[in-house]
C-alpha cells in the first residue's frame, strides 16, 4: 500500500467516524472535510471514490436508515426521530424519507409492524425457537467501553473474513500477542434496509489502550452499556435467520426496546483453532 493510498484510507475513516458519531446534527462538508484534515475539493473526490456515495448521499442514507429503526423498535413520535437524525421539522423529515422509502414516515411505521407480525407467525408456524437455532437464553450484561483497531469492510458479509486476515496480519506485528486477540465485528447495517454493497461492518481486535491510525487499521472507543446477550454453537451459515429471529421474535417477546447502537458480535472460539461445528459467537444487542 503506498504512501498516499494510506492517507487517504486514513482521512476516509476520520470522516466516516465523524458521520456516524452525528448524526443527530446537521454538519457542512467543510467539517467533516476538516476532520479528514483534506481540503474539501479533494475530500469530495476522494470520499467518492473510496466509498461510491458522495458524502451528502452517504449522511441521508444513514440518517434514514437510522430512523427507519427507530420507527419499528421505539414509541418515539415521529417527530422525535425527526429531530434525533438533524432534521429541522417533520415535513422535511417526511419528504426525505418519503423520497428515499416511497412511504411516508407513519406509513413505513404501519407497514413494518405488519410485516413483523407476518414473520412471528411465520417462524412460530415452523417451531423455530432459540434452542432450533442452537442458541442458548439471552442474558442482560454491562458491556465495558471498548478500545478498538478495526478494519472497515463495505459488502456482503460473506466476505468479511478477509479483512480479519488482514487485520490478524497486522495484530501480529504491530501489538504484543502473548495470547490469541480477543475479536469481534461491529454490525452497522440491517441487510434488509440497505443494499448488499453498501452494508458496513468494522472486523475489531480489543486493545488496551489507544493507537494512532494507520492506512486502512482504524482505532475506535465505543460506548458500552447495556446488552442482550445471545450465545450461539456452530457455523456462521444461518447468522442472518438468527439476526431475523432475535429482531422480530426475541425483542417483541421479552419487551426490550432498541438502543441506538450498532449491535456485537463477539467471537468467543472462531477459526482458525476450532471447529465450525464448536465455534461460540455471542450476539450483543444493544438495549435500553
Amino acid at each position: 500500500m503506498g504512501k498516499t493510498e494510506e492517507i487517504y484510507l486514513k482521512s476516509r475513516n476520520r470522516a466516516i467516524q465523524f458521520i456516524e458519531r452525528n448524526l443527530d446534527k446537521k454538519i457542512l462538508l467543510k467539517d467533516i472535510a476538516q476532520e479528514a484534515f483534506l481540503s474539501e475539493y479533494h475530500f469530495h473526490r476522494i470520499f467518492k471514490s473510496l466509498t461510491g456515495e458522495t458524502v451528502k448521499e452517504f449522511s441521508l442514507r444513514l440518517k434514514i436508515e437510522r430512523a427507519a429503526i427507530r420507527l419499528k423498535h421505539s414509541k418515539d413520535t415521529i417527530g422525535q426521530i425527526a429531530s434525533e437524525n438533524g432534521y429541522e421539522n417533520h415535513e422535511t423529515f417526511t419528504r426525505s424519507f418519503k423520497k428515499y422509502f416511497q412511504l411516508t414516515p407513519q406509513e413505513y411505521r404501519d407497514s413494518i409492524q405488519q410485516i413483523t407480525i407476518r414473520k412471528q407467525t411465520d417462524y412460530r408456524s415452523k417451531e423455530i425457537s432459540l434452542e432450533k437455532l442452537q442458541i442458548i437464553e439471552p442474558t442482560v450484561k454491562h458491556l465495558p467501553d471498548l478500545h478498538l483497531a478495526y478494519i472497515r469492510h463495505t459488502g456482503s458479509y460473506e466476505n468479511v473474513a478477509s479483512s480479519f486476515q488482514r487485520l490478524m496480519v497486522w495484530a501480529a506485528t504491530q501489538l504484543i500477542l502473548k495470547l490469541k486477540p480477543t475479536t469481534i465485528g461491529i454490525v452497522h447495517d440491517n441487510p434488509d434496509l440497505t443494499d448488499e454493497e453498501k452494508t458496513r461492518f468494522d472486523a475489531c481486535v480489543v486493545l488496551n489502550k489507544e493507537i494512532k491510525p494507520k492506512g486502512e487499521i482504524g482505532f475506535k472507543k465505543i460506548e458500552g452499556g447495556k446488552f442482550a446477550v445471545f450465545r450461539h454453537k456452530g457455523n456462521y451459515d444461518n447468522f442472518y435467520t438468527i439476526y431475523d429471529y432475535i429482531y422480530n421474535v426475541c425483542l417483541f417477546d421479552k419487551g426490550w426496546e432498541l438502543a441506538d447502537k450498532p449491535a456485537l458480535e463477539w467471537y468467543i472460539k472462531s477459526p482458525p483453532f476450532t471447529k465450525p461445528e464448536n465455534y461460540i459467537t455471542d450476539f450483543c444487542i444493544p438495549i435500553k
